[in-house]
C-alpha cells in the first residue's frame, strides 16, 4: 500500500512539472510571436456594447486593448465607489437621523 502511495505521488509531481514546463514554453512562444494589434473604431452593435459606445479602446482583433481594459476597470471601480458611498449615507440617515 505504501509503494502505491509513493508512485502515485511521484506521477502527480511529474505531471505538474510537465505542465509547468509547457506553460513556460507557451509564454515564451507567445512573446516571440506577438500579433500586432491596432486600435480601431467599433463597427457593430456588439463592439459598441463592449466599448460602452466607444469610450474604451478596441483592438483590431475584436477585443479591448490593455488601455481599454484598464480604463473599463477604473470606470467600473469609480461607479462602485459612488454606489457604496450612497449606500453608506442612506444607512447613516436611516439609523441615526430618522428614529
Amino acid at each position: 500500500m505504501a509503494a502505491n502511495f509513493f508512485t502515485k505521488n511521484k506521477k502527480t509531481r511529474e505531471q505538474k512539472e510537465r505542465a509547468k514546463q509547457r506553460r513556460q514554453v507557451e509564454r515564451q512562444y507567445a512573446k516571440a510571436n506577438e500579433d500586432k494589434i491596432t486600435v480601431v473604431e467599433p463597427a457593430n452593435r456588439a463592439e459598441m456594447r463592449l466599448t460602452k459606445k466607444g469610450r474604451f479602446q478596441l483592438g483590431s482583433n475584436g477585443e479591448l486593448t490593455e488601455k481599454g481594459k484598464t480604463d473599463r476597470l477604473s470606470y467600473r471601480y469609480n461607479r462602485l465607489m459612488i454606489v457604496l458611498g450612497i449606500i453608506i449615507v442612506v444607512t447613516y440617515v436611516t439609523f441615526f437621523v430618522l428614529p
